[in-house]
């Protein structure tokens, strides 16, 4: 027996306008991860319209997600939750909302694989927003490490110091995975003093947010080609993403600043970028601003055993 609906023109249309109401969002709870752990997604349907939306038939979050890889291939969804519907209200008013927040990990087992990936969202008539995650390779603080950062004046390498500085190490290790530093300016160089980065804004007095407790190593002095983290203005912590890389012994940051690394190739890039003039010194931030931009393209972390030399603790 095949059973026909026709609906009224009007009938169909207050349907669309009420689907038409309902807005889809998707969001990471963080925005990169280490490979093996949990990719937590939250996942909501919104009611933006000013009449009470039908739900008896029930949306199928965990149906609609697609997960994509940077080369532009879908990830294959192994398993799908079946659609609980007590998890759903039967009606969703003016302004109301409900969603589910789960891990995908095991429903998308290759996002365990370093890389970059696009989840979206698009089910019942409905589209979510695109979202990008980050999977990095799981930082081992046993392991030395090798940075890597690419200026449009050469390149600066630096061999991190693990075992005196490990939380300073792993920080600009996920910063510079995840991207944080690329295409960013060093902001500030005083010729034979230092040099400084790490602040998207370009100001001197941004960063990534948070900040990181100082790790003072005893008997550790800065000399030319020492990376430093920068103190936060004002606090007895470090600023989360800025660092300082010192042209000369600076026995007023020794003690006081948190070494994390040593230069070991790049200081025919360092000269280059002390050629450059700057604005010299201001009433306000940026101080000693380069008058041309010094561009840091990338910044990679890799372990030492990847590079020729060196240890790296």
């Amino acid at each position: 027996v095949l059973a026909v609906v026709i609906m009224a023109p009007a009938a169909a249309r207050a349907q669309e306008a009420r689907s038409s109401s309902l807005q889809t969002t998707v969001e990471i709870l963080r925005p990169f991860i280490y490979s093996g752990e949990p990719l937590m997604v939250r996942l909501g349907i919104f009611n933006t319209g000013d009449q009470p939306y039908d739900n008896a038939a029930g949306i199928n979050l965990v149906g609609g997600l697609k997960v994509t890889a940077a080369s532009g291939a879908r990830l294959t969804v192994k398993a799908k939750e079946a659609l609980d519907m007590k998890r759903q209200p039967a009606v969703i008013a003016p302004g109301g909302f409900f969603g589910i927040i789960l891990d995908i990990a095991p429903l998308v087992p290759d996002v365990a694989k370093p890389g970059a990936y696009t989840l979206s969202w698009e089910n019942a008539g409905l589209v979510g927003q695109l979202v990008t995650v980050k999977v990095l390779e799981k930082f081992d603080p046993s392991e030395s490490y090798v940075a890597v950062i690419e200026t449009d004046y050469g390149y600066l390498e630096f061999d991190l110091k693990t075992k005196d500085a490990p939380k300073h190490v792993q920080n600009f290790y996920d910063l510079a995975l995840f991207g944080f530093y690329d295409n960013s300016n060093l902001f500030q160089m005083i010729k034979g003093v230092e040099v400084r980065g790490g602040d998207p804004s370009g100001t001197g007095v941004g960063g990534v947010g948070y900040m990181l407790s100082p790790e003072i190593t005893g008997g550790v002095k800065h000399k030319r080609g020492t990376l430093s983290s920068v103190r936060a203005f004002g606090q007895n912590q470090d600023n989360g993403s800025q660092f300082v890389i010192t042209l000369s012994p600076h026995e007023t940051y020794d003690g006081v600043l948190s070494i994390f690394g040593e230069m070991r190739k790049g200081d025919d890039t360092l000269h280059a970028i002390e050629g450059i003039p700057t604005s010299g010194q201001r009433d306000q931030p940026p101080y000693f601003k380069p008058l041309k931009p010094i561009v840091v393209r990338s910044v990679t972390v890799k372990k030492a055993s990847e590079f020729p030399g060196g240890s790296g603790r």
